[in-house]
Parts: C-alpha cells; structure tokens; sequence
C-alpha cells in the first residue's frame, strides 16, 4: 500500500506526580461585553479523544488578574456534554487516504463574570499539562503545557468591547508535500480591524502540577524552539508556514514527519491602536496520506564528469521512469530507483522523474542540469599592511585565472586553528581584520563562468605575541602572593601595570600580592608590527563566600540531581557522604541519593584557604504505577530514526516482563529488561500495520509490583 504522510492532531502518555494528561491539542480564549461591567467568557479546548488521558477538566479552572498579577477571580467552568463535538477529517484531493485512529474532540466552556473597570484591565487564563511526545519543534513536550490567555484591556472595558473570534479550527488531516491552504479569518463583533501574525505559543504547567488550580500567576514564557531548525519562521519545516496579515490565510508545504506546536495570533486595532490579541494555540503531526511524491537531488553543474549519480528522494511510490534528456532525446531513460547515468556528451539536459508513471495519481519532477569541464585554477596572495591598536590587517589577493570561461565569483573563508570561520567575502580582493593571536587558514573557491569551481588554501601565523595562557582570574587569601602568568614567554617583553603590588613590572611572570580585588594590564611586543594587551584579575577572598547548590533539589527515586560548589580560584573539592555521588573530589558531582540527603562541600584554594557549605537534595519515592512505569500506545518502525521500535521506559523497576500478542493472540514478542525492544517483527518478518496486544508486569524498587494489559498501534 502505498501512502503520504498526513498533518494530524495526536498525543501520547506523558508524567506527573498526580493526573498526566497529554490530551491537550490546543484552545483558545474569547469573551463578549454583556453591559453593566459583565463579560460572557468562552475557553475552548481541543484533545485527542484517542490517545487523551484524562478526559476534559470538570471543572475547569480560570484565573482572572489583575495587571499585578493578582489574582481576582478563580472560576469554576463546568463541562456542558452538549458542547462537545468530534471534528471531521476532510482531505479534498482525490488521491489522499485519511488514516485510521485520528480523532480531535472539541469542547467550550462558558460562564459569565462580573469585572468593575480597573487600570491596566485583566488577565484570563486557563493552564494544562502536557503536549504530545512526538513533538519535534519543541524540546520536552512531554514536560510542557498549555497557557491559554485572554487579555481585557482599559480600551476594551470603558467601550464594551468584545474580542475577535475565530472562524473555523484548522483541519484534522493535511498531507505531506501537499500545501496548507487554510483560513485563518476570525471575526470581529465591533468592526474593528483586524491584522494576523504567526505566533509562539506559552508554555504552561509541567508534569508535576498539571492542571494548577488557581492557575499560576503570569507573566507566561513562550514555548522554546528546537533550533536549529525550526524557529517562528520556520515551523514545520518544508516550505515555511506564512500568514496573510490581512485576511489571516495561512499557506506552507510540510516536508517532514512528527507533530508540531504552532501559534496564530489576530490584533485587533481601533483609531491605530491595538486594544486586543486572541491568541489561538494548536498542534500539526505529519503522518502517512496515500498519493505519490516524486522528488529527486542531483547538483545544477556537474564538472569534469559524464557520469551522474541520480539521488531519489520520492515517496510512496515503488516504480520510477527516469528520463535524462527530456525534450531532446526520449530513449535515454532508466527504471531503477537512483540510478547512475553516462551522458554522450556535455551540454545542459532537462531530466524528469515520473513516480508511479502507471497511476491515475502520479507525480512528475522536472530539473535542469549543465554537465561541463572545469577551466578554473584558483590562487591567492596576503600581505600584512597594519596592525595598530590590536588590529592585525590581512590583504588577501586573488591570483586566480579561468581562460574559457573566467572567474565569476569569489567565496573566500579566513578558519581559526579550530576550523571555525571568523570571517568570510565574496569580494574578489578583500581585506580581512583580526584581533587574536595564533594560526589561521586562508580559504577561496574560485568559481567560473560555466559554474564548476576550484579552491586554494593557505596558513598564516598571525604576529601577535602569544597570551592565550593568561588567565582571566586568580583568587588569593588576604596576604598570599601569587604568580601572574606562569606560562609566559621569555622570548618576548612585557610591561605590567599597576607595579604597586608586583615584585616587577618588566618580567614575563611576576608576583602579585594584592590587598584588595586588583585588574593588572600587561602588554607584550617583540614580533613584528603587533603588540598584544591581556588583563587578569586578581580577587582577594573571603573563604566564607563558597556557595553549594542542587539542581534540582527535588527528585523522584531513581532520578539524579546536579550539584555544583561555587568558589572562584578552588582546586580540590571534598563532597560528603561519597557514596551516592559520581566523584565526591569534582566541583559538580552527580548525586543518586535514594534517601532525602545533606550534602557539604569543603574546598581547598590554590592560597590554602578553606571553606564549607552545605545543600539538601529531597527524595520523592513515586508509586510503582504510570507515568512512573510508562508503556507507549504506538510506535512506527519504517526505519526514519523516530520511534522505530517499541520499549518499555521506567527509572525506578528492578524486575520487567513484558509480552505483544496479535489477533490471534498468538505471542509473537516478550521481554525480561527494560532495555528490551520490539522492532515490529515476528521470526524476521515484518508484521502488519494494526493494533496487537500487550501485558506487563514489573516489581518497582520500593517492592511494589503492576501488572497492565491494553494495545499498542504499530504504524507503517
């Protein structure tokens, strides 16, 4: 069967200490001026009525503040069954296959509220946890939520204003590599103006209070991107989502698998002004649709070679007719998946890839290439014409020559010794400027005018004296003396400043013996044209100051937690009790402690000085049931590196069995240990797309055990 993957609103299993819920989709707040200070407000929320656990809140709790965040009002919404709706899955293109097990269950919530005109207006918000565990353009989904807000300005209250409502939610299902064609519009009541924008979504409550009742006080955080590469810009990926500011029609292609978050906001403006934003979050998942995709990589010029190696990156498909001379000749053409293909001779080819070419649905990429000979020989030059005040002055020279074609284009990079680039040009004689010391590489990839390139590098030691070894930082106890710059070189002069507390203001290392916190400037010459300046601080402490903390402090059983002592100038570290920490003798151990601990900390400056402190990590035993034993509902082992095999996860089980049945129930795959995976075969074969069985039973550290049956979905 073939299949293209679908935009689709999904959720999985996520933590908390006391509900999980990872049934939020996304929602949205609207409110209406009844008079008389009283606003009809209207929360609706959207969960996956497959995979949600648990059902819609009841009641649902909002938060009302003021501009202080103070909180006035904590309303009850209760749940009206008849609210509800399951929206339908529509997909208009013929050749598209809505899956099997997506579902998106809406419901509003409404109430009415009494709010006398204050300054600076209120704040409604209604708060949720978690999002679903596919998500790619948000790191931790499992451990983020929801914040849905409605803002009530001073404009919107002294006018009776009521705020824009959307019109539609976005669709079910959209398919891979097929456009977003979606509208976006939202209505207004009062006619004001109304202007569209992407926006990023809030972060909510984490798994361990999911559903906080008040909701917590803002101001709320946006969620963080996972970039690279997605951001505000670029979503989803493919070809980015946009939004017509005027009319709110959204348009984009999605180019990859899994669920992403994304936030649409509407403006609306009165006078010039905007007196308020309904914000409305929600969730995309791209899965399998069914339609063929053709698609294919190979470079516009191809130099020096006949040969092309044709890289296909089709979908859904299984048979391919390639054709490397479109519009000329026609029996130059090939059946295999990528193949590799001999040109008679040079020259510029259109080349098409028909997938499917058999089917009423088939799909058909054309490209352009220009198979060519390189005549370009790429060479430089560099000078150093200054360096005043620190600066280094790199004359780079192009010395490069094409007498067919010529040169046409210059990319040049100048490396550090790491190999990171520091600078770069597209001039063809450009001057490049450098600050530190060390060795560099001098890059250019000459291109001609028929495309093909030839690169050139060269090393340069750029002449400043070496200061890389000066520390940044010294710390000494009151009286001590310390070197300076032990590592420096003698082959060079060096003048110190201030010399009031230095043995000497002229020698490579000298001693310091501050009484106070203390900056010393030096400067080194004796190599060329360039001098180098540096600065080190020298801070005189109190040993009392040491600082030991842990993150977090709170842990469940089994989890760790980081600590860390915080004491500039401290070489040995002395943790105690050792037996639960990675390295009692390191600033930063990890602890395990399966038992709330104390922990101290006693350091050892370079000076002899000493100091402690102490810090208490707090041990949560959880039960020995989910989240904590967490059995996922789904996996999709088709080999793209994304939940390709189905696992048990815990981090507080010492025994673990766990079994898959068919329909049949017939065993086809059991498990003694948690690090045990089921890559969706059965005696090497690959078994079908569709639900199978499954039973556990794991005994947890704390001696409690669990046994659970239920079914997993196995998606191709």
């Amino acid at each position: 069967m073939m299949h293209r993957f679908l935009v689709l609103f999904t959720l999985l299993t996520g933590f908390n200490l006391n509900l999980s819920a990872t049934h939020i989709v996304g929602g949205e707040i609207t409110y209406e001026c009844l008079g008389n200070n009283q606003y009809r407000i209207n929360l609706s929320v959207y969960r996956d009525c497959y995979n949600g656990v648990p059902w819609f809140d009841n009641p649902a709790a909002l938060g009302i503040y003021d501009a202080n965040w103070n909180l006035v009002q904590n309303v009850s919404m209760f749940l009206n069954t008849a609210n509800n709706d399951t929206l339908p899955i529509i997909l208009t293109n013929p050749c598209l296959t809505a899956p099997p097990n997506v579902c998106v269950h809406a419901t509003r919530y409404t109430t009415v509220v009494t709010l006398p005109f204050i300054p600076n207006g209120y704040t409604f918000v209604y708060q949720r946890c978690c999002r679903n565990k596919l998500i790619r353009n948000i790191p931790d989904p499992l451990n983020t939520g929801i914040s849905i807000i409605g803002q009530l300005s001073e404009t919107t209250m002294l006018e009776c204003n009521s705020s824009a409502v959307f019109t539609n939610w976005p669709p079910v299902a959209i398919c891979i590599n097929e456009p977003i064609d979606f509208d976006h519009g939202a209505t207004d009541p009062d006619g004001d103006s109304l202007v569209y924008r992407l926006c990023t979504p809030l972060n909510g409550p984490d798994s361990l209070i999911p559903a906080p009742n008040p909701p917590f006080p803002g101001p709320y955080l946006e969620v963080v991107w996972t970039d690279p590469p997605y951001s505000l810009n670029n979503v989803l990926g493919g070809d980015p989502l946009t939004i017509d500011p005027m009319t709110g029609f959204m348009t984009g292609i999605p180019n990859t698998i899994g669920n992403f978050v994304v936030g649409v906001c509407v403006d609306e403006y009165r006078d010039g002004e905007v007196i308020s934003t309904t914000r409305r979050d929600f969730q995309y998942n791209v899965a399998d649709c069914g339609k063929p995709f053709a698609a294919f990589f190979v470079p516009e010029v191809l130099c020096d070679t006949l040969t092309v190696r044709f890289t296909n990156e089709s979908a859904s498909a299984t048979f391919f007719r390639w054709f490397f001379d479109w519009g000329g000749d026609l029996s130059l053409t090939s059946t295999g998946f990528s193949p590799l293909f001999t040109y008679p001779d040079t020259g510029v080819y259109t080349v098409a890839l028909i997938a499917e070419p058999n089917d009423p649905c088939s799909d058909t990429m054309f490209t352009q290439i220009h198979v060519t000979e390189t005549f370009a020989d790429a060479d430089l030059s560099f000078t150093f014409p200054d360096c005043t005040g620190g600066v280094l002055e790199i004359q780079a020279t192009d010395l490069s020559t094409d007498p067919v074609y010529g040169i046409a284009t210059w990319d040049w990079n100048l490396l550090n010794a790491a190999g990171m680039v520091v600078a770069e040009s597209s001039e063809q004689n450009p001057v490049f400027n450098v600050t530190d010391p060390g060795n560099y590489v001098l890059t250019l990839v000459s291109t001609s005018g028929n495309g093909c390139p030839d690169s050139t590098a060269f090393p340069i030691e750029a002449p400043f004296p070496p200061i890389d070894s000066l520390s940044d930082a010294l710390s000494i106890c009151a009286g001590d003396t310390i070197p300076l710059f032990p590592a420096a070189d003698p082959a060079y002069t060096y003048v110190w400043t201030p010399t009031g507390t230095l043995s000497s203001g002229s020698v490579p290392n000298p001693l310091a013996f501050p009484v106070e916190n203390t900056v010393y400037n030096v400067v080194l010459s004796g190599n060329g044209p360039c001098t180098t300046t540096g600065t080190i601080t020298v801070e005189v402490l109190n040993p009392g100051t040491l600082t030991a903390t842990a993150s977090p402090v709170t842990i469940l059983f089994g989890e760790t937690s980081q600590l860390e002592a915080i004491f500039p100038g401290a070489v040995e570290f002395f943790w105690t009790p050792a037996e639960s920490l990675s390295n009692p003798n390191i600033f930063n151990p990890v602890a395990s402690p399966e038992e709330t601990t104390t922990y101290t900390v006693s350091i050892l400056l370079s000076s002899g000085c000493r100091s402690s402190d102490t810090v208490t990590v707090r041990v949560f035993s959880p039960e020995c049931i989910e989240p904590y034993v967490f059995f996922p509902t789904g996996f999709s082992p088709n080999g793209d590196g994304e939940n390709d095999v189905l696992r048990m996860e815990s981090q507080i089980v010492d025994e673990v069995y766990w079994a898959i049945f068919n329909r049949w129930g017939e065993k086809i795959f059991e498990a003694n240990s948690i690090s045990e995976s089921w890559d969706g075969t059965f005696r090497t074969e690959p078994q079908p797309a569709e639900t199978y069985g499954y039973y556990y039973r794991v005994r947890c550290r704390n001696g409690l055990t669990t046994e659970q049956k239920g079914n997993v979905t196995l998606l191709r």
